[in-house]
């Protein structure tokens, strides 16, 4: 098994693929430090400024409310300046979410183009097995690379911001995990979309739909009919750890959300796996 990984992780490090994202990652991870010592210390008071116009900006009660709950939002992100705001403000980004699916997008189809898959399987009497190592691989390559974009995100804010507050460990381990679950589901909906496909661009569609909204509009359909399906939505999840509002019952259901379709999308994997033909 050990012996596995590491072959897989060889063939990942050979690819420019996962050293354009992390570039692009570490990029992200600094430019939030600096969102967040914006947001925070609000140097310029063009912040305070914004959250002023906009509530004298309103001409009626329902702009009134819409700007009041603006300018709320906004006080969430002068908070941010703890262990669990640089969390939110580095692992809720669809784009983070994207870019990880084109990872593990790229590197299925790789495996197919190179021919790998056709000799390594042959060598192995369990094709679901080195599958699964190939998808844990990548799982531990993307956890790995999330926790070192944050500590450079929160080495930057640390040394930024005026203020600090490091009381808030549990929390940021807490939302930290969850929002790395999240990642992984939709990560693993490219993965099992490259592999049934043997390519990546379906995969890559696929997972740009969802990650970036599109899919979220049958989601507000559903929505409206069973308001309670809300409790099971993963890009509203990211959106409530941004904001701090994560609840007890938040935390529950998207667990159990994150369970079953990342046991789903990995489930049909396998089992395609080990009934199909390498040749």
């Amino acid at each position: 098994m050990i012996k596995e990984l590491k072959v897989n992780l060889y063939r990942l490090l050979r690819s420019k693929s996962p050293y354009v994202i992390l570039g692009i990652l570490i990029f992200g991870s600094i430019l939030s430090a600096f969102v967040i010592k914006f947001c925070v210390d609000d140097p310029f008071g063009l912040l305070s400024k914004f959250k002023v116009d906009i509530v004298d900006a309103a001409t009626t009660e329902a702009e009134k409310d819409s700007y009041e709950s603006l300018a709320i939002s906004l006080d969430d992100l002068a908070n941010t300046n703890c262990l669990s705001g640089v969390v939110g403000m580095n692992f809720c980004a669809e784009l983070v979410f994207f870019l990880w699916s084109i990872v593990f997008a790229l590197f299925v189809s790789g495996e197919f183009k190179s021919k790998f898959h056709v000799n390594h399987y042959s060598l192995n009497p369990n094709p679901a097995m080195i599958v699964f190592l190939e998808w844990l691989t990548l799982c531990i390559v993307l956890v790995v690379l999330e926790i070192l974009c944050y500590l450079v995100s929160l080495g930057l804010s640390v040394a930024l911001c005026s203020s600090f507050i490091f009381t808030d460990g549990l929390l940021m381990l807490q939302n930290g995990a969850f929002m790395l679950g999240v990642m992984i589901t939709f990560a693993s909906l490219a993965f099992m979309v490259a592999y049934l496909r043997k390519a990546s661009p379906l995969a890559i569609v696929l997972s740009a739909l969802w990650c970036f909204g599109v899919f979220d509009l049958i989601f507000a359909l559903v929505q409206f009919w069973i308001p309670w399906s809300s409790n099971f939505d993963l890009k509203a999840f990211s959106t409530k750890i941004a904001l701090n509002k994560m609840t007890t019952m938040n935390y529950v259901s998207g667990t159990a959300t994150i369970l079953l379709l990342a046991g789903i999308f990995l489930g049909v994997t396998l089992y395609v796996a080990s009934k199909r033909d390498p040749y």
